[in-house]
């Protein structure tokens, strides 16, 4: 991975430290964050926040030690989440994804960022079926992703050769296939099509409504307080 802010470096340590065997890698949370940030229906923190730390509203006191920990991570999340916004809200060119790197040999380990993004397109796996009624750029760029994850779990069909081409240009094509199909999700609302924004959530006090929409304190639900 590229040089990357004190701040995701401290998101990485948390998500490291965690004991599930289900808790999301950095590069992996900045795929997953993405898919939900581009999906044609919002989705609310409430429902995609346990799945980051592999576990359910539940049990999350249990997979953190302390209730500070536990507010520390959800900021650390939902700073990221804001930023990704900020970079599709500034246009093409500004949006980068998180990618590890092979330190052995160079190689981008995007595989890692597309399974994230795809475990946030199972969450609404209709809502995406909305592509196919758009621009040719949103169709195009819709199904390099759904064959990007096709590479990703060795499940493609297509000839060896071009799944080579495809996975040595996969870390220039992510960039631009969101940036596509954000601006295509954005051209929907202005089009009068019904369609929530994706929020920016910045920072919440604890004595604010929850961002999730649960009607709750934050210290009550996702403040795990």
């Amino acid at each position: 991975m590229s040089a990357i802010s004190n701040r995701l470096k401290l998101l990485e340590k948390l998500l490291a430290d965690l004991e599930s065997d289900e808790a999301m890698l950095l590069t992996q949370l900045d795929g997953f964050l993405s898919g939900i940030i581009i999906c044609p229906d919002l989705i609310l923190p409430g429902e995609w926040l346990p799945m980051v730390w592999g576990g359910s509203d539940s049990d999350a006191a249990a997979v953190f030690e302390s209730t500070k920990e536990a507010e520390q991570f959800i900021e650390l999340i939902m700073q990221h989440y804001n930023s990704i916004v900020a970079d599709l809200q500034r246009g093409a060119g500004h949006y980068s994804p998180l990618f590890d790197i092979d330190m052995r040999n160079d190689d981008v380990l995007w595989e890692i960022w597309i399974d994230g993004f795809d475990t946030a397109r199972q969450l609404r796996a209709n809502s995406w079926a909305e592509i196919h009624a758009g621009d040719a750029k949103a169709r195009n760029a819709w199904a390099g992703l759904v064959t990007l994850v096709q590479i990703g779990r060795g499940e493609s069909i297509l000839p060896k050769e071009q799944v080579n081409d495809l996975i040595a240009k996969a870390p220039d094509l992510i960039p631009h296939y969101i940036e596509t199909l954000n601006a295509w999700r954005i051209s929907r609302q202005v089009a009068g099509q019904p369609r929530t924004e994706a929020r920016n959530f910045g920072k919440v006090g604890r004595n604010e409504p929850c961002p999730c929409g649960s009607g709750k304190k934050y210290k009550r639900c996702c403040g795990l307080n």
